[in-house]
């Protein structure tokens, strides 16, 4: 049997309509209490929605929203060290930048991405798939931000800079940081939502059919983050396009590995590359070492980003799908 839910259980609309009307709800409730980081919980939710949806209305394991393999017994150990060792990385490291302070919503944060790193490694050592989907799910975003640079550069939309001596490194850990915390969050948020839940509802009609439908969901559900934040629609249009982007590609690498690992990796790769781009001195990341020529520019490099996503995605759908294990 593949991933595929033959339609079973209840219609994805409804689930679909779920999350819209959560993201609304969370948007007022933000405009009329000051509470903005309560839309840092959004893509939390959906996680808990699909879990939800999963377990109740369409009775099945939750471990179906990732894959549908046994464990391989030889990688427990392999999964084990490498969860625990990233989970002390991200605790080690929060806390000596002041990322991490135990105050306020911090003790939910690192709950959250202790569950992360639990689900990470059941999806380690249920790796029934190519190493070569893993290789791309990590080389698509990381070429893409490679050429993003480079292009931005060559074009005049940004300059380089040299900050200050030593920043390389802290540069350098500070944006594995952003990844592996991405990395555990995506685990238990957006991608069984959206890949692991959404997506195999639609495989019963076709696989493009439910890349797409998925995809479109997806961008829809990240684009009402910024409906009542102050941002215009053309920023809200970019959004929607970049994330539906973005959504295929992590549908094809889901599709095509059979695993949610490869695209989790990939998902937290983007967003922790994303966050780099616009670090703050105070935590500093790619961003310090590149000026942008005027505020427009901003505007043309997010541009340039999502057309080198792009050129990734074509990459992925070029390439022979993993052969559907039983």
């Amino acid at each position: 049997m593949g991933i595929d839910s033959r339609g079973q259980g209840v219609n994805p609309v409804y689930f679909v309509l779920c999350l819209l009307l959560l993201a609304l709800w969370v948007n007022i409730f933000v405009i009329r209490t000051g509470c903005e980081v309560l839309i840092m919980f959004l893509p939390f939710f959906a996680g808990i929605t699909a879990f939800l949806f999963q377990a109740l209305f369409d009775r099945k394991p939750v471990l179906w929203l990732y894959s549908r393999s046994y464990p391989y017994r030889k990688l427990k150990a392999y999964g084990w060290i490498s969860a625990f060792l990233m989970f002390e990385f991200i605790l080690a490291w929060g806390l000596r930048t002041g990322q991490i302070s135990f105050n306020g919503w911090d003790p939910i944060i690192v709950n959250i991405l202790l569950v992360g790193a639990i689900v990470y490694y059941h999806l380690f050592v249920r790796m029934k798939i190519s190493l070569r989907f893993l290789f791309l799910g990590a080389f698509v975003p990381l070429a893409a931000t490679g050429l993003t640079l480079g292009l931005g550069s060559y074009f005049k939309i940004l300059t380089f800079i040299l900050p200050g001596d030593k920043i390389g490194g802290v540069v350098f850990i500070n944006s594995l940081y952003w990844v592996i915390v991405s990395v555990f969050l995506q685990a238990i948020c957006e991608e069984p939502a959206f890949r692991g839940y959404l997506m195999q509802k639609f495989l019963h009609k076709t696989e493009a059919r439910a890349v797409i439908i998925s995809s479109a969901c997806y961008a829809l559900w990240r684009a009402s983050f910024g409906l009542f934040t102050g941002n215009g629609i053309d920023e809200i249009l970019i959004l929607f396009l970049g994330n539906f982007i973005t959504g295929s590609i992590f549908a094809v690498l889901f599709l095509k590995s059979r695993n949610l690992l490869a695209p989790v990796i990939c998902h937290g790769i983007v967003n922790g590359m994303w966050r780099s781009f616009f670090a703050l001195e105070s935590n500093p990341g790619i961003g310090q070492y590149m000026k942008f020529v005027s505020p427009k520019t901003i505007f043309q490099f997010t541009m340039l980003w999502y057309i080198c996503l792009l050129m990734g995605l074509a990459l992925l759908v070029s390439i022979p799908r993993k052969k559907i294990f039983a």
